[in-house]
């Protein structure tokens, strides 16, 4: 039973799938505020995607993406980002890239009608120079003249933490911000009181307390654990960075060594950039 009116937390990466895939009325308003969808269009269409794009690199080697469902013309991947860190970004656009990937193998013409979605739920409050100050944030591919290069790719970003430090200052909170704070509250009593009168917000609270309550979820989450995860993560993002930093400053040595090998033969300084790839400069530099 739950003690101490404890439950998980709806960001965690299981209960937010749970969430996501078993609150139909919570998750078709939800969707529709972020996207602009009909919210009766998501309901009645939704379909949970099976298929998990496992990322095959040094960013995200044993992760699958959070959450991917499928509407006519439309896949939407949710990802919940528990904390920044450099590499998040990249590794979310890694799974973006591999559904898009996965559309042009179907078929050009088909990857077309299809629009890929990216929706980010971001608790943290450090990214606002990219992110902006709304508490919604929409990204696309564009030119210098702002034209957006395709329809079929967007990506969403929104700032939790807005809503959530509202939620501590006592501020009026709109739907929006009680759809987002009740997935970042582990006290059941609280929840009910932001859920109270709300069908979909009542949704959410009753499967949390069913997560939580249900005896095969004992440890379905391990805070150490997971902080051991996500520390490994980090380290092995900044260890391949580093690797690869260190290999071209390996390589820009070598070519330095050859150049100066070279001027000592006697050779030109365009042979040398020939055959270096050094810029001028750089080989003046070595005379």
């Amino acid at each position: 039973m739950i003690s101490n009116n404890f439950v998980y937390e709806g960001t965690l990466d299981s209960v937010f799938k749970a969430i996501m895939g078993g609150c139909l009325l919570y998750l078709g308003d939800l969707i529709s505020k972020l996207t602009g969808l009909d919210k009766d269009f998501i309901i009645k269409n939704f379909k949970e995607q099976n298929v998990e794009y496992k990322i095959a690199n040094a960013l995200e080697k044993k992760k699958v993406s959070d959450f991917i469902f499928t509407l006519p013309g439309f896949i939407i991947n949710l990802e919940c980002n528990r904390g920044y860190w450099d590499g998040l970004i990249e590794r979310n656009d890694a799974y973006f890239c591999k559904i898009k990937a996965e559309l042009l193998s179907k078929g050009e013409e088909y990857s077309k009608k299809i629009k890929v979605i990216q929706i980010n739920f971001d608790m943290f409050d450090n990214f606002e120079e990219c992110l902006g100050k709304e508490n919604i944030s929409k990204f696309y591919m564009k030119n210098n003249e702002n034209i957006i290069e395709t329809e079929t790719s967007e990506k969403i970003h929104i700032d939790m933490m807005k809503s959530y430090n509202k939620y501590l200052n006592e501020e009026e909170l709109t739907k929006l911000d009680k759809e987002l704070v009740i997935l970042m509250l582990d006290d059941y009593l609280e929840i009910k009181k932001i859920a109270k009168g709300d069908e979909e917000l009542m949704e959410v609270a009753k499967r949390l307390y069913e997560l939580t309550d249900n005896i095969d979820n004992i440890g379905l989450y391990d805070p150490e654990k997971r902080r051991k995860e996500e520390e490994a993560l980090k380290i092995e993002y900044h260890s391949n960075i580093a690797r690869e930093e260190g290999i071209e400053q390996g390589a820009k040595e070598k070519e330095k060594s050859i150049a100066k090998s070279l001027l000592k033969d006697g050779l030109p300084i365009t042979k040398v950039c020939k055959y270096t790839g050094l810029s001028k400069k750089q080989v003046s530099m070595l005379m």
